[in-house]
């Protein structure tokens, strides 16, 4: 991640991150033959997806990012069984179990868009504590929409052209992005 923050500075490195480690997820379960990947993510992590993608204007994605399982098209599922719980309940059920929890954020999350939402939500919980359950249930309901035909639908699961990949057009994001970084424009990556 260094490097590619060196490349492209402190704006949309989660893109790249996010989009090469879940292609590495997705990659490393098919070589173990596993048949589904269980995921950390917390109702802090999916509220602040949730608010992402409708401050985006991205309502195809919530199905995604509200579902507790996610199947596309010929990849691994992935499951959030930690979906409706609370992060500070993670953090203090390990504490009192005693067990080893991994808290380090990423250095660069501070200055990324989740980390705005992140404060935001923040924020919100302290005048509203039900915030983070009541972004989740309303994008469910959005999502719930979405699936009858009354949202934008997500895009088909198709095959990228360059590596194989499951991708959403001809070409995986992935492969756009390492293009752009190639080229010194992964800016341009990003935008397009």
């Amino acid at each position: 991640m260094d490097a590619i923050v060196a490349e492209i500075g402190r704006k949309n490195n989660c893109t790249f991150c996010g989009v090469f480690r879940r292609q590495a997820l997705d990659r490393g379960a098919e070589r173990l033959g596993v048949s589904q990947i269980v995921t950390g993510h917390n109702a802090d992590d999916v509220a602040e997806t949730v608010l992402m993608n409708i401050s985006r204007g991205d309502i195809a994605r919530l199905r995604r990012c509200t579902d507790i399982i996610t199947r596309g098209d010929g990849a691994v599922p992935r499951s959030k069984p930690f979906k409706y719980t609370y992060e500070k309940e993670i953090v203090m059920y390990a504490y009192f179990k005693q067990l080893d929890y991994f808290s380090t954020e990423c250095i660069y999350s501070p200055f990324a868009y989740r980390g705005y939402a992140r404060s935001f939500l923040k924020d919100l919980e302290k005048v509203r504590p039900s915030a983070i359950m009541d972004i989740i249930y309303s994008g469910e309901a959005y999502a719930a929409g979405a699936r009858s035909g009354a949202g934008t639908a997500t895009p088909a699961a198709g095959r990228c052209s360059q590596c194989g990949y499951m991708a959403s057009s001809r070409v995986c994001k992935a492969c756009v992005l390492l293009k752009g970084l190639n080229r010194g424009r992964a800016a341009a990556a990003i935008d397009g």
